[in-house]
């Protein structure tokens, strides 16, 4: 490729693009997607480079996906085998509904081409005594071959149409290097940064480098033309405040949650019984403890998705910290419980635990967990129970709230068993669990500051002679004891 024209980091605007290219026979459009931040830019000790995304990747790719759902025009969407452009692949295909297809033959280069030769401070300031980069190894020069051989066969099968490839930036730098003949220029290609290379009259163009998702550019239509999918105002008021308390729980003394939740979760899986060999889905996954203990009871895959970026991260430490067997079997995905993104019938199994509370129309999260559910597969819920005592359940859901403002509501167990069946689900086995719980561990958890917690304090000292939140309030030494109610369902999705 020899290119023609290079523009800044600072793009033409969406209408002068257009006037550019209806003026071209325009071959191709190939725009280089940096993925998003992965665990190993954050945390230094990591040795592996395939690994899953930061709260702040996370972040980026939201960011990103929904950027180009408005701005750009994607006809095909592609993206290299590491799990970080995987998983940045997949939010950008999501918004714009489309699946990514995964090149598994485009190398993943770990450095930018050559190296600079050094040369003294004063040279270095002048750009004319820029020197030409050293030369490259023999196994650079083969990666670097086989990455653009890659590039030219995806060229290929879609040529005339807008190709979108979500990579790393060391790919990125090459394939714009090569398309450059930059031998003396060094690209520091961003996170989520798009840079756009076109094929026109014949000509190579490199249209813009390093451009990030949030510059001010018009849309090329109306955000009406194209409302998101399954947009209510009760499920965007459901997923915010769930996102921002569970963001700021992920900052806590996670070891010691880490520890609690797993002995709370080998009780779920103790009732479950749960087969081995299953491709399980792991909703609400938070901190991964139930997807790791799936992955270790003998599950073949587990993927968890939640939507708190914070919590994915410490998941994915979780992971990428872990020896334990098939850790390497677990991956993790941001997304909201209402809106999955699998195609139907992909699971053995389907888990949601401690979800439903937090919805105002859990019907939908149940649906959603069916719809993906193979006929023959299993589904387990895990709830909050409320007490019968109507009086009672309402000052328990108002304790509830206090410590945690995402929480909507416990529920009676009638309400989840017809929650499930009414999904078309049938009910092989469910379980009333109580669960003893000391007041400031539980205010820990979720790092309730001094004056919320003191109100919770409040609640609870004045439920204590009369049972009037219908936990067992007591005191223990110096502290306040309660009980935790939870409902356990074993369901089955009937076969065909």
């Amino acid at each position: 490729m020899s290119p023609e024209a290079v523009t800044n980091s600072q793009s033409p605007n969406s209408s002068q693009r257009q006037d550019q290219r209806s003026a071209q026979a325009v071959g191709v459009r190939l725009l280089l997607l940096c993925h998003a931040e992965g665990m190993q830019d954050r945390y230094a000790n990591l040795p592996a480079m395939n690994t899953g995304l930061t709260a702040a990747g996370w972040e980026q790719a939201e960011k990103l996906a929904f950027w180009l759902r408005t701005h750009e025009t994607v006809d095909a969407l592609y993206c290299g085998p590491l799990l970080q452009s995987r998983l940045t692949a997949q939010r950008v295909g999501q918004a714009l509904g489309q699946s990514a297809t995964v090149h598994r033959d485009l190398p993943a280069l770990t450095k930018q081409p050559g190296t600079p030769c050094g040369q003294d401070e004063e040279a270095a300031r002048r750009l004319s005594q820029v020197e030409p980069r050293s030369p490259q190894s023999p196994e650079d020069d083969a990666q670097c071959e086989a990455l653009l051989r890659a590039i030219d066969e995806l060229l290929a099968q879609n040529w005339g149409r807008s190709i979108a490839l979500v990579t790393s930036a060391a790919n990125i730098a090459a394939i714009l290097n090569h398309a450059l003949g930059a031998t003396c220029a060094e690209l520091r290609i961003a996170h989520t940064s798009i840079s756009e290379l076109t094929q026109a009259d014949g000509v190579w163009r490199v249209e813009y480098v390093n451009r990030r998702e949030h510059l001010p550019l018009p849309a090329l239509k109306p955000v009406e033309a194209k409302p998101l999918p399954a947009a209510n105002a009760e499920q965007h008021e459901d997923l915010l405040p769930v996102i921002q308390v569970y963001n700021h729980v992920s900052r806590a003394d996670i070891e010691q949650k880490i520890e609690d939740d797993r002995k709370r979760m080998r009780h779920l899986l103790d009732f479950a019984e749960l087969p081995a060999g299953l491709r399980a889905l792991d909703i609400g996954t938070g901190l991964g403890v139930l997807a790791m203990l799936l992955a270790e009871s003998g599950a073949a895959a587990v993927i968890g998705i939640d939507i708190s970026p914070g919590m994915l991260e410490q998941a994915e430490l979780l992971r990428l910290s872990s020896h334990a067997p098939g850790a390497e079997h677990v991956s993790f995905r941001l997304s909201p419980a209402q809106e999955l993104p699998f195609v139907g019938e992909s699971f053995d199994l389907v888990t949601c635990r401690l979800v439903l509370n937090h919805a105002r129309l859990p019907e939908r999260i149940v649906k959603e967990a069916v719809r993906v559910l193979k006929p023959g597969g299993i589904f387990i819920l895990a709830e909050l129970l409320s007490v019968d005592n109507p009086v009672k359940r309402a000052t328990q859901n108002a304790i509830e709230e206090r410590r945690n403002p995402s929480h909507v509501a416990a529920r009676s167990a009638e309400q989840y068993a017809k929650l499930v069946t009414d999904a078309g689900l049938e009910i092989t086995a469910k379980q009333a669990v109580t669960l003893e719980r000391e007041l400031e561990e539980w205010l820990a958890a979720y790092r309730i500051d001094k004056a919320d917690g003191a109100v919770v304090r409040e609640m609870m000292e004045a439920s204590l002679e009369t049972d009037a939140a219908g936990i067992n309030a007591r005191r223990h030494g110096g502290t306040i004891e309660f009980v935790q109610r939870m409902y356990y369902i074993k369901a089955v999705k009937p076969a065909e």
